[in-house]
């Protein structure tokens, strides 16, 4: 019993520096989310949710899907269910290839209404690649246009592309189309709850050491006398 308020006292503070850097990437994230977009420059190594603007035309003969994923409403909140993110290969003007995630489908079908042709200016945030849900369901390259999980490396190797991926902004989303605008601007943070939590259970199970457990311990002792005599 003594043992667990020393745990919950060293998971507190555990807590109390997860809460300290999950600050600081929220600070990061919200500084680049409001940097104007910038030509992108594949030589470069962008950190995820940098704004950058591309320029060239959509190479619709790959087109991945991810999924099945609630569309994003507002950056944040979780909208229509069982969905798919449309990801297609675009080429630079310059003649490199990267990934676009054109927004959100509610089948896996392809829209040619929603296709746009000709060389286009768009806008968009870096992603990075996703860790695998689970190594056993990652599909064979080239074996399947769907993915549970955004995995930029097989993408780009099956369609000749750079390991890039931009996801469109919202003003890119098209009627009977992709809807754009699903980069989840929010990240999860209940570590003051936690905080709480485990510095409340630290108190309590030291009241409970100082006056319950007291008790117990001495009225045990009381029986092992009684039983000597």
């Amino acid at each position: 019993m003594a043992i667990i308020p020393i745990v919950c006292f060293g998971l507190g503070c555990w807590q109390v520096e997860r809460r300290k850097w999950k600050m600081e990437v929220i600070k990061d994230m919200e500084a680049r989310r409001d940097m104007a977009p910038a030509p992108i420059d594949t030589k470069q190594d962008y950190p995820e949710y940098t704004p950058v603007v591309i320029k060239g035309s959509f190479d619709y003969s790959h087109e991945f899907f991810l999924g099945p994923r609630h569309s994003v409403v507002d950056h944040s909140e979780k909208g229509t269910p069982g969905g798919y993110h449309s990801i297609v290969p675009f080429t630079l003007s310059s003649g490199e290839r990267i990934l676009v995630d054109r927004g959100w489908v509610a089948r896996r079908d392809k829209k040619p209404a929603g296709q746009v042709a000709g060389e286009v200016t768009l806008k968009g945030y870096i992603r990075a690649a996703e860790p695998p849900v689970m190594a056993s369901m990652a599909p064979a390259a080239g074996s399947s246009p769907t993915y549970i999980w955004r995995d930029t490396p097989v993408m780009a190797e099956v369609s000749g592309s750079l390991p890039i991926t931009v996801e469109l902004f919202a003003e890119h989303s098209i009627e009977d189309g992709p809807l754009a605008g699903q980069t989840r601007l929010s990240v999860y943070n209940k570590h003051m709850e936690y905080i709480i939590t485990w510095f409340g259970l630290c108190i309590a199970s030291l009241f409970y050491l100082g006056r319950g457990g007291t008790s117990r311990g001495k009225s045990l002792s009381s029986r092992l006398l009684r039983q000597k005599r």
